[in-house]
């Protein structure tokens, strides 16, 4: 029943691309932006030394710094 909703949602999100190919380049360049920005925070928690003072408030980059 899940799957066959997901089948149905996938066909018309791919008529809806097919139809519109500038939206579908306008999501892959968003998905290619998104990610990277990820990255670059992930890469910059992970280098972050813990003298670097953010004036972010609580700790809150120290906490997330001791999750990775």
């Amino acid at each position: 029943m899940v799957r066959d909703t997901m089948m149905v949602a996938m066909r018309e999100i791919s008529r809806y691309f097919r139809a519109n190919p500038q939206a579908f380049v306008l999501a892959v360049i968003c998905v290619i932006l998104g990610l990277g920005t990820f990255v670059a925070v992930i890469i910059a928690l992970a280098t972050a030394g813990s003298a670097t003072t953010t004036g972010d408030p609580s700790g809150s980059i120290g906490l997330l710094q001791a999750l990775i």
